[in-house]
């Protein structure tokens, strides 16, 4: 099971960053990723605020993160899909996974664990799963810190990750 973890993040690193060293072969992952309703990488954040913010360097072609450039150079042409509530209703999010291709899903693990439930997504393609571990909201809680949060991060976890991890398919990371 040690071979399913990722090295974590020593906070000298910034998001892409942190991609990059974990993920040195993504534009090949990228590029080969066909499957429909699943996600190459999925990353689970506290809130859809959170999401937003990591969302936004993601996508991001002039923005700068500090200590980085920005994220298109280890992004490339992928399409990243939003996996939280706020503002978007769970059909609309099981359309477009049905209709189109996603390569990073950003969300928090009650939507994610809502959408695999209703085989929605599928993680069989996940190669990589990142907990938004150390970043720290208003009341400096960690997403481990916050009862629902947690719950549902363990449950996503004890249903379908796991496993995964196991059978050598999926590789953990806590940024």
């Amino acid at each position: 099971m040690d071979s399913c973890f990722l090295p974590a993040n020593d906070l000298t690193h910034s998001f892409s960053s942190y991609l990059k060293e974990i993920c040195p072969k993504w534009a090949k992952l990228r590029r080969n990723h066909k499957e429909e309703k699943s996600v190459l990488m999925l990353v689970l954040c506290s809130s859809a605020l959170r999401s937003l913010e990591l969302i936004k360097y993601v996508n991001s072609k002039d923005s700068v993160e500090v200590g980085s450039r920005s994220m298109t150079a280890f992004k490339g042409d992928c399409r990243v899909i939003k996996l939280f509530a706020k503002h978007i209703k769970i059909k609309e999010q099981m359309n477009m996974l049905e209709k189109g291709m996603f390569h990073i899903g950003v969300g928090t693990p009650g939507r994610v664990k809502a959408l695999v439930e209703q085989d929605a997504l599928c993680l069989n393609a996940t190669k990589y799963m990142i907990l938004d571990w150390n970043w720290r909201d208003q009341k400096l809680r960690r997403m481990m810190d916050i009862p629902e949060i947690k719950k549902e991060t363990i449950d996503l976890l004890e249903k379908s990750i796991i496993k995964l991890c196991r059978n050598g398919s999926v590789k953990l990371g806590l940024f």
